[in-house]
């Protein structure tokens, strides 16, 4: 045992510091992963970047660990070092005692009472952990002093928006001259629960309702500041300072569009408004399913299921209930709410649950429940969800004659039958309390035979043979197989080995829904035949009732239905009949003038030849220029609306207007062109019609007319 005293001491001492060198790794990967992550989320403000972050400092540490592993042979080297008494033989420790000769064994023996447990760590592990430390230090002060810096003194931040994400521009925005400060301030209305934002840029986007404040200081003395929205409405701004430097001005924005600072008479570029529109809510409801049949034996409820999410919260919710009982024209309906128990109003995710009791609804046998489910969200936008129908099911409906003698029968009988083996069933469960254990296992067992007897008679339908056939080969009778006549008669011989019996699939006069629908027939009489044979009435039942109903759905929908609606028909009149007299029937005059439509697309297409044009440096005349003016104002209706989309063409086509525009604005304006086409071939379009004024018609009275 004394030959492993030392090795165990050296596999100690590598555990012991590759631990702290792993926990100096980890402090420092913890370090960087808090200072960058602080960064990202004060500049770009969002957290989806620590992840990957993350990620990637994990991989760099476990790299750097795995390449600079401690091993054994690193331990004895110290150790060779740290002790002189071990006279640089401590590698002798990790070498097998077998392959030692007899010096190395006399010096193994000599080191191993030499060797020390309490050795002094080395420098490089220990420096490690301190520098690791105080790095933590350094950067958690620096996390706190980035969330402590104002935003305005981070340079260029990039400026969010109510969702939280990036205010994207195409190009940096441009101020006029004029312009030395701006305090843009978002109120988004009160129901979305959001606070106050501010923000020096023009770029806006703000939630549906939102107020805007602008507050615009100027270099200079000016006259006035106004805002121009989508070319048309003008909201002049008003001094705020004795000096005419400060100025500001309110609105309240419904819509997109777009803006421009007019100030001594120079206009700014476009600046663009988007609306974070209001979202309907969403209604999901997971059970039950939306037809929902309750049998015979099953419990009267039904559990409801609802998941309702909002983008701001939900301020009501409930169940619209409606029951129909009766048939024919004695249908009675009821309308009522009902409510969830754990709905409280306000938030904005909600996973709701109500068990519905048909029978405290007062809900009989063969009514049915018509619900949806209706969610108002807190700008009271209504939501209604799909109607689902919840049915229970009328078993006297089943064990009823009527409509049986006026439809095409298959086989009035076995109707007849079905409803016996079930008549007999239920008396059979009455009498189980007065008969003995054995009179009713024979009873049920009887009441299995005669299920299969049944079900053996509708197999016919299906072509099947007997019972004991099914899945078998048939034997045919071996006739005169040794006659000499027959010798070699091929023909003969393929009969005796043939099976020439029709497909049964395809033997029956049915067609394939109602053989489907006869197999399934033939299902629940098997399953119900099981229990009855197993002395388990019970649990047969709904399977008896089950095959009872598919058979009388099949006689139902043999059944042909005439309307019965009343019609008056204008007398006729004898004298009349035949006579083929129509110089009293006046044909209609119709008067229209037909004049093609100019198409918006034409002026778009238009445009884009002449966008060509300047591309290829040729002088444009006074019609041209008009269609580039035709097409700013279709672009500018179009960037009123979705400004992030054509903002940019519009800006760029007004400069080449302005002739004063650079070689990607022709690029830019083609494109937002380009676009609107597309988008306007999408939409319907109204047929141009002809103006022949049913020729055809016209000529063949002539023709009449100059035939009499």
């Amino acid at each position: 045992m004394g030959q492993h005293k030392g090795k165990l001491i050296i596999q100690g001492l590598q555990k012991k510091w590759t631990i702290r060198i792993l926990l100096s790794h980890m402090v420092f990967a913890l370090a960087i992963t808090l200072l960058l992550s602080s960064f990202a989320i004060k500049v770009f403000q969002s957290t989806w970047v620590i992840i990957p972050l993350i990620f990637v400092v994990l991989v760099l540490i476990v790299f750097q660990f795995l390449y600079k592993k401690i091993s054994e042979e690193d331990v004895a080297q110290f150790l060779n070092k740290a002790l002189p008494q071990l006279q640089e033989s401590t590698s002798l420790l990790l070498k097998p005692y077998d392959n030692m000769n007899i010096l190395e064994k006399l010096q193994l023996n000599k080191i191993e009472e030499a060797i020390e447990e309490n050795v002094p760590e080395p420098i490089t592990v220990d420096r490690k952990l301190k520098i690791a430390l105080i790095f933590f230090v350094l950067a958690s002060v620096i996390a706190a002093a980035l969330f402590l810096i104002p935003s305005k003194y981070l340079g260029k931040q990039a400026e969010t928006t109510a969702s939280g994400t990036d205010l994207k521009t195409t190009k940096p925005e441009t101020k006029l001259p004029q312009v030395d400060e701006l305090n843009l301030r978002i109120s988004p209305p009160a129901y979305t629960r959001k606070g106050t934002r501010a923000q020096s840029k023009f770029n806006l986007v703000a939630e549906e309702g939102a107020t805007l404040l602008w507050n615009i200081t100027t270099t200079s003395v000016v006259k006035g500041v106004d805002l121009i929205f989508n070319d048309k409405s003008v909201i002049k701004l008003k001094a705020t300072n004795k000096t005419n430097t400060s100025w500001s001005a309110t609105k309240l924005v419904r819509s997109p569009g777009f803006y421009q600072v007019k100030i001594a008479g120079a206009l700014s570029e476009l600046y663009k408004i988007e609306i974070i529109k209001d979202k309907f809510p969403s209604i999901v409801v997971k059970s039950p399913k939306p037809n929902t049949v309750i049998e015979s034996g099953q419990a009267q409820r039904t559990l409801l299921e609802v998941s309702i999410t909002d983008d701001y919260g939900i301020r009501s919710t409930y169940i619209s209930a409606t029951i129909a009982s009766g048939s024919g024209e004695a249908v009675k309906f009821k309308e009522q709410q009902l409510s969830f128990s754990n709905f409280v109003p306000g938030n904005s995710n909600y996973q709701l649950q109500k068990q519905v009791d048909l029978g405290a609804l007062g809900m009989k046998p063969g009514d049915e429940l018509y619900f949806y489910i209706t969610a108002t969200d807190s700008y009271n936008q209504e939501k209604r969800s799909d109607i689902y129908i919840v049915r229970i099911e009328d078993t006297t409906q089943l064990m009823s004659m009527e409509g049986l003698a006026s439809g095409i029968d298959i086989k009035p009988a076995f109707f007849r039958s079905q409803r016996q083996i079930i008549i007999e069933t239920e008396q059979l469960l009455r009498d189980r309390d007065t008969i003995a254990i054995e009179e009713f296992k024979k009873r049920s067992n009887d009441l299995g035979v005669d299920q299969k007897l049944l079900r053996l008679r509708y197999g016919k339908f299906l072509g099947e043979e007997t019972d004991a056939e099914i899945g078998n080969d048939h034997e045919h009778e071996e006739e005169g197989h040794n006659d000499a006549e027959d010798f070699g008669n091929a023909q003969k011989m393929i009969d005796e080995v043939s099976h020439k019996h029709d497909n049964a699939e395809d033997a029956t006069f049915f067609d394939a829904a109602t053989k489907k629908q006869l197999k399934a027939t033939l299902a629940e009489m098997w399953k119900s035949e099981l229990q009855l044979r197993t002395n388990k009435p019970t649990d047969a039942l709904p399977f008896e009732y089950k095959a009872l109903k598919l058979l009388k759905e099949l006689q139902q929908q043999t059944r042909v239905y005439v309307a019965k609606t009343g019609i008056k028909t204008t007398p006729l009149k004898p004298e009349k009949r035949l006579t083929g007299e129509l110089d009293k029937i006046t044909p209609p005059f119709i008067q229209q003038n037909f004049q093609q439509k100019a198409h918006g697309t034409i002026t778009l297409r238009k445009a884009l030849g002449v966008l060509e044009q300047i591309r290829n440096k040729e002088v444009l005349q006074r019609p041209s220029i008009e269609i580039l003016e035709q097409a700013s104002m279709q672009l500018s209706t179009k960037a009123a609306t979705e400004p992030g989309a054509y903002l940019t063409s519009l800006e760029a086509l007004r400069r080449i207007l302005r002739n004063n525009y650079k070689p990607k604005d022709i690029a830019a304006a083609g494109s937002g062109l380009q676009r609107m086409i597309k988008t306007s071939l999408k939409l319907p379009q109204q047929s141009a019609r002809s103006a022949d004024m049913k020729l055809s018609e016209r000529y063949f009275m002539n023709l009449n007319r100059r035939n009499d």
